[in-house]
Protein backbone atom coordinates (compact mmCIF):
# COMPACT_ATOMS: atom_id res chain seq x y z
CA UNK A 1 0.00 0.00 0.00
CA UNK A 2 1.34 3.28 -1.37
CA UNK A 3 1.20 6.02 1.06
CA UNK A 4 -0.21 9.43 0.07
CA UNK A 5 2.25 12.20 0.51
CA UNK A 6 0.17 15.42 0.73
CA UNK A 7 2.02 18.26 -0.36
CA UNK A 8 1.14 21.66 1.33
CA UNK A 9 2.81 24.94 0.42
CA UNK A 10 3.10 27.41 2.31
CA UNK A 11 3.04 31.01 1.57
CA UNK A 12 5.92 32.95 0.90
CA UNK A 13 6.62 35.77 2.70
CA UNK A 14 6.93 38.75 0.75
CA UNK A 15 7.02 41.64 2.82
CA UNK A 16 9.14 42.45 5.49
CA UNK A 17 6.50 40.78 7.89
CA UNK A 18 3.24 38.88 7.85
CA UNK A 19 1.84 41.93 9.52
CA UNK A 20 2.81 43.91 6.33
CA UNK A 21 1.76 40.92 4.17
CA UNK A 22 -1.82 40.61 5.78
CA UNK A 23 -2.35 44.78 5.05
CA UNK A 24 -1.34 44.13 1.53
CA UNK A 25 -3.83 41.80 1.12
CA UNK A 26 -6.49 43.75 2.81
CA UNK A 27 -5.26 46.42 0.59
CA UNK A 28 -5.33 44.18 -2.87
CA UNK A 29 -9.12 43.30 -1.56
CA UNK A 30 -9.78 46.53 -1.03
CA UNK A 31 -9.00 48.25 -4.13
CA UNK A 32 -10.04 45.17 -6.08
CA UNK A 33 -14.10 45.64 -4.55
CA UNK A 34 -13.94 49.57 -4.37
CA UNK A 35 -10.56 51.22 -5.80
CA UNK A 36 -8.94 53.72 -3.61
CA UNK A 37 -11.26 54.23 -0.93
CA UNK A 38 -10.33 55.64 2.57
CA UNK A 39 -10.27 52.20 4.00
CA UNK A 40 -7.51 51.68 1.95
CA UNK A 41 -5.31 54.82 2.41
CA UNK A 42 -5.94 54.07 5.73
CA UNK A 43 -4.13 50.37 5.34
CA UNK A 44 -1.72 52.34 2.99
CA UNK A 45 0.06 54.19 5.86
CA UNK A 46 -0.30 51.73 7.99
CA UNK A 47 1.80 49.26 6.08
CA UNK A 48 4.09 51.86 5.49
CA UNK A 49 4.57 52.25 9.41
CA UNK A 50 4.56 48.52 9.70
CA UNK A 51 7.34 48.14 7.45
CA UNK A 52 9.44 51.38 8.97
CA UNK A 53 8.73 49.44 12.31
CA UNK A 54 10.33 45.82 10.50
CA UNK A 55 13.58 47.89 9.68
CA UNK A 56 16.15 47.16 11.91
CA UNK A 57 18.15 49.89 10.94
CA UNK A 58 15.02 52.65 12.09
CA UNK A 59 15.51 53.53 15.37
CA UNK A 60 12.90 56.06 15.67
CA UNK A 61 9.63 53.90 14.86
CA UNK A 62 9.49 50.41 16.50
CA UNK A 63 7.74 47.96 18.08
CA UNK A 64 6.61 48.05 21.90
CA UNK A 65 4.25 46.34 24.26
CA UNK A 66 2.85 47.89 26.73
CA UNK A 67 -0.13 46.73 28.73
CA UNK A 68 -0.16 43.04 27.30
CA UNK A 69 -0.52 44.84 23.48
CA UNK A 70 1.79 45.10 20.94
CA UNK A 71 2.03 48.80 19.94
CA UNK A 72 4.01 50.77 17.64
CA UNK A 73 5.91 53.82 19.00
CA UNK A 74 6.85 56.66 16.43
CA UNK A 75 9.44 58.47 18.28
CA UNK A 76 10.17 61.08 15.36
CA UNK A 77 7.29 61.51 12.38
CA UNK A 78 9.57 61.34 9.29
CA UNK A 79 9.71 62.54 6.31
CA UNK A 80 9.25 59.48 3.52
CA UNK A 81 9.73 61.69 0.59
CA UNK A 82 12.32 59.57 -0.94
CA UNK A 83 10.87 56.11 -1.00
CA UNK A 84 7.02 57.16 -1.29
CA UNK A 85 6.86 60.60 -3.19
CA UNK A 86 6.39 63.96 -2.21
CA UNK A 87 2.76 63.50 -0.48
CA UNK A 88 5.09 61.54 2.46
CA UNK A 89 6.83 64.78 3.50
CA UNK A 90 7.09 65.24 7.09
CA UNK A 91 4.19 67.58 6.97
CA UNK A 92 2.30 64.70 4.76
CA UNK A 93 2.88 61.97 7.12
CA UNK A 94 1.57 63.87 9.77
CA UNK A 95 -1.50 64.55 7.70
CA UNK A 96 -2.28 60.76 6.82
CA UNK A 97 -1.74 59.87 10.46
CA UNK A 98 -4.26 62.59 11.99
CA UNK A 99 -6.39 60.83 9.11
CA UNK A 100 -5.69 57.28 10.04
CA UNK A 101 -6.40 58.71 14.30
CA UNK A 102 -9.93 60.46 13.15
CA UNK A 103 -10.71 57.52 11.02
CA UNK A 104 -10.14 54.45 13.97
CA UNK A 105 -11.30 55.11 17.20
CA UNK A 106 -12.42 52.09 19.67
CA UNK A 107 -15.91 51.51 21.06
CA UNK A 108 -15.52 54.33 23.67
CA UNK A 109 -14.70 56.71 21.68
CA UNK A 110 -10.73 56.61 22.00
CA UNK A 111 -8.52 57.01 19.33
CA UNK A 112 -6.29 53.95 18.44
CA UNK A 113 -3.71 56.34 17.26
CA UNK A 114 -2.41 59.21 19.69
CA UNK A 115 -0.66 62.00 17.61
CA UNK A 116 1.58 64.75 19.27
CA UNK A 117 2.51 67.22 17.15
CA UNK A 118 3.27 70.95 18.42
CA UNK A 119 6.17 73.09 17.54
CA UNK A 120 8.38 70.72 19.60
CA UNK A 121 6.64 67.34 19.54
CA UNK A 122 6.28 65.39 16.48
CA UNK A 123 5.50 61.86 17.62
CA UNK A 124 2.86 59.24 17.42
CA UNK A 125 1.64 56.06 18.84
CA UNK A 126 -0.22 53.20 17.90
CA UNK A 127 -1.92 52.09 20.88
CA UNK A 128 -2.75 48.35 20.04
CA UNK A 129 -1.76 47.39 15.97
CA UNK A 130 -4.26 44.65 16.18
CA UNK A 131 -7.07 47.27 17.07
CA UNK A 132 -6.23 49.30 14.43
CA UNK A 133 -5.85 46.46 11.85
CA UNK A 134 -9.51 45.73 12.68
CA UNK A 135 -10.91 49.54 13.11
CA UNK A 136 -9.83 50.21 9.49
Amino acid sequence: MKRSSKVTTARKLEETSWLAQIIQDKMDVESDTNGHTRRWHNLHIFKIIVNAADDPENGTIYYDDYDGKRRIIICDIPSMIAKYGTDFSREGMRSKLLGLQASTTDDEGMYTVNLLITHDLNSATINDISDLLYRI
